[in-house]
């Protein structure tokens, strides 16, 4: 039976600004759009406008699980460059994976997410709802789209396709693969959920094998609720994971109060402590002088406890001494998700991703990479990140004290909001 390289699906996750022109040029033809999903936000006189939804006790476990191991998983391998994920943007990615699957694969898929099938489409639609939030202070929003090849558009069910687009709430696409026109008709429409900020047409080089394509956004811009005073940003050192030294901008505010906490457990140890965004906050995991990030990521207990909250802590003085940053990584994501328990998926033999085909086809499919490309930068006034992620397919309190959180050396992040890790890093040089 000929194998072909089939449905590369890749989940985008966006934080960054605006929107640019479309992709309906070229002779790519938008088939079906979702319904527009209510805006929420929030007034200037702090009232909101539009409701959270409340997700389930257990959806929320398994999602934080499932990110939390992706964010230590994809992230152990060592290194002295600079890392970025976004865990939030794999969990999306995984979840439309599983709702492509069938049998073995399917449960397979399940089994990593935490949570059944039904849990994921009405939970997720949720979370998409209560991550489409759009006011003067930043903006936090997810879209999605289904892309079916001309050329292989009579092996796909189109039935199956839109009620496969219509429970994610994508839109559904169709496009010549095998044109050169592919390339930029699938870059514009990440530009424009993007700010044109990813979107490079060189990124989506089509195999003319490819038979369906799945893209998701996730947009997000956030404002510190305490902005950094631009004056007392000043030059020092960052000690990078190298051994050599960079001089780098510093964000400072030399005292305040803030809760913070500490991870100990024998030669491993860790200061942690949060700021607040407008729509979110962002973790610092400062390791103790000799202790690495990579020391406390092969801790398996290490991450999990700080995410959850399970670490000593306390209300004190802390100094923070942030560095100013901005990086981008290319992260190949396949071992991480071989770690986490997805195996038939890559398996040529085993994988069955057969529910948007025609009950007639037998043409295989299988998954034959995962790559997670992203980028942040963190200044004076907030953060932007970006991350998109591309699935091919193969057809007790401590006494309050002081803490010094000065990220001088190689140290951890993470980014939530809305119940996701939107992204986890290290930063290890400058």
């Amino acid at each position: 039976m000929k194998r072909l390289r089939l449905l590369p699906l890749l989940l985008t996750a966006a934080l960054l600004f605006g929107c640019a022109a479309g992709p309906e040029t070229d002779g790519a033809a938008r088939i079906a759009a979702p319904k527009a999903a209510a805006v929420r936000g929030m007034k200037k006189d702090g009232s909101s406008v539009g409701e959270r939804e409340k997700l389930s006790e257990g959806y929320r476990d398994a999602l934080k699980a499932f990110c939390t191991r992706a964010a230590r998983e994809g992230l152990g391998q060592e290194g002295t460059e600079n890392e970025i994920i976004s865990p939030v943007s794999l969990y999306f990615a995984t979840a439309a994976l599983a709702g492509t699957a069938e049998g073995k694969t399917r449960d397979e898929l399940l089994q990593v997410l935490g949570m059944e099938e039904a849990m994921i489409g009405a939970e997720t639609e949720k979370l998409l709802h209560n991550m489409n939030i759009d006011d003067s202070m930043g903006r936090l929003q997810a879209a999605g789209s289904l892309w079916l090849a001309d050329a292989f558009a009579a092996a796909i069910d189109a039935e199956a396709a839109k009620a496969f687009a219509d429970r994610y709430g994508m839109e559904l696409w169709r496009a010549d693969f095998a044109a050169a026109s592919a390339a930029k008709q699938l870059a514009a429409w990440v530009r424009e959920h993007t700010n044109g900020n990813l979107g490079d047409a060189e990124a989506f080089q089509m195999d003319p094998q490819t038979a369906l394509m799945l893209l998701n956004t996730v947009y997000y811009k956030d404002e510190w609720l305490d902005r950094f005073n631009a004056e007392k940003t000043e030059a020092d050192t960052f000690h990078n994971a190298d051994g050599s030294e960079t001089e780098c901008d510093f964000l400072n505010a030399p005292y305040g109060i803030h809760g913070f906490s500490r991870y100990e457990n024998g030669s491993v140890g860790a200061t942690v402590s949060s700021l607040q965004l407008k729509h979110g906050v962002m973790t610092f995991i400062l390791p103790d002088e000799g202790c690495t990030p990579y020391d406390l990521l092969a801790d398996e207990a290490a991450l999990a406890a700080i995410v959850s909250g399970d670490c000593e802590g306390g209300v004190g003085e802390v100094v923070w001494q942030i560095p100013k940053f901005d990086y981008a990584a290319d992260t190949d994501l396949a071992a991480a998700l071989r770690a986490m328990g997805v195996t038939a998926a890559f398996d040529p033999q085993q994988a069955d991703f057969s529910a948007l085909l025609n009950a007639e086809s037998e043409m295989p499919l299988w998954v034959d990479g995962v790559r997670q490309q992203a980028r942040i930068s963190v200044n004076e006034d907030g953060v932007e990140a970006a991350a998109y992620t591309r699935i091919e397919y193969a057809g007790s309190p401590m006494p309050t004290g002081r803490a010094d959180m000065i990220l001088d050396r190689p140290f951890l992040y993470y980014i939530s909001a809305e119940g996701g890790m939107l992204f986890a890093g290290i930063v290890n040089r400058m």
